[in-house]
């Protein structure tokens, strides 16, 4: 199952626009929905300025691994999508979205012709556990560069606001893995990477693969996006207003899945009726979109793995 580096790169970058383009998609901007610091056109920006630091990562995948894979520095490459798209969007549009594909692209790169995309979740893993604190350190540049929520004042030692963070990730050895796992009890991206994929795996990549047989890819999208928020309460929402507000929201998703089908009038008037909700409350599923693109950008790595791009 071998695909090139720009092949790669090219279906992230699909991903993020068929994630943000989904419509009428709950309590996330999609295309007839902005909110008001941040609007469609800024993640159609942000998707092409993830397409170059994708392209990085699995070239230097291609020439590390299996040998060197400490060097292969995800890092640097989650940093340097965050560093472009600030460059263009003056907010907080891909962090999320880098975390999981930068590693998950370079996971891909080390995938053999006669290996399946089962095995992605142990080849992250590995590379992962390989990573080195210069990792860790651009991250937490990352996290700082755009703003995010996310280990600040949640790890007392490693505090993105602590100004001695950074020396004590080098003095201590922290690599990516550490720092994840160490954020993984309150942040879902983090334990999702740390802990073998389960969203990912168990429902999404297989969700929308077996979706786009039978929908639309818009439909397919809102089903997937639905799916994970009913089951995953959205760490962004947890964060912001706490843990009932959030389970609270991923009941209301489980209700539409219940009460309305797929592709049906019903449905979309369902969707539009909790768009306003969230927003009224200023509700933002915003892991539960990271999921999404991250879900959709497997499931086209394996059907296109198989096919000439």
């Amino acid at each position: 199952m071998l695909l090139e580096s720009n092949e790669i790169s090219k279906l992230g970058e699909i991903a993020t626009l068929l994630e943000v383009s989904a419509y009428p998609k709950p309590g996330n901007v999609h295309r007839t929905q902005d909110f008001e610091d941040m609007k469609y056109e800024d993640f159609l920006i942000s998707s092409v300025c993830i397409g170059q630091p994708l392209r990085n990562v699995t070239e230097k995948t291609f020439h590390y691994y299996p040998n060197l894979i400490d060097q292969i520095n995800v890092g640097e490459d989650i940093l340097g999508c965050v560093e472009h798209t600030n460059r263009l969007v003056k907010t907080n549009t891909n962090l999320g979205i880098a975390l999981l594909l930068i590693p998950l692209a370079a996971s891909v790169a080390t995938i053999t012709s006669d290996e399946s995309i089962n095995v992605l979740s142990g080849k992250l893993d590995l590379i992962l556990k390989y990573s080195q604190p210069d990792d860790a350190i651009a991250f937490v540049k990352a996290i700082i560069l755009s703003n995010a929520g996310g280990m600040d004042k949640k790890i007392e030692k490693y505090d993105v606001n602590n100004d001695n963070t950074i020396n004590d990730i080098i003095q201590n050895n922290i690599n990516l893995f550490d720092l994840l796992e160490m954020s993984s009890e309150y942040d879902k991206l983090s334990y999702e990477l740390t802990h073998k994929l389960p969203v990912l795996t168990k429902i999404g990549f297989s969700t929308y693969t077996d979706l786009t047989n039978q929908y639309s890819k818009n439909d397919a999208t809102l089903e997937l996006y639905l799916r994970i928020l009913s089951t995953t309460p959205d760490t962004l929402i947890s964060r912001k207003y706490g843990d009932k507000i959030a389970k609270n929201v991923s009941n209301k998703a489980k209700s539409i899945l219940k009460d309305t089908d797929i592709a049906t009038e019903e449905r979309k008037d369902s969707l539009i009726e909790f768009d306003n909700y969230l927003r009224s409350k200023k509700y933002n599923p915003g892991t539960t979109a990271d999921f999404t693109a991250a879900s959709i950008f497997i499931s086209l790595i394996h059907y296109y793995s198989t096919k000439n791009l």
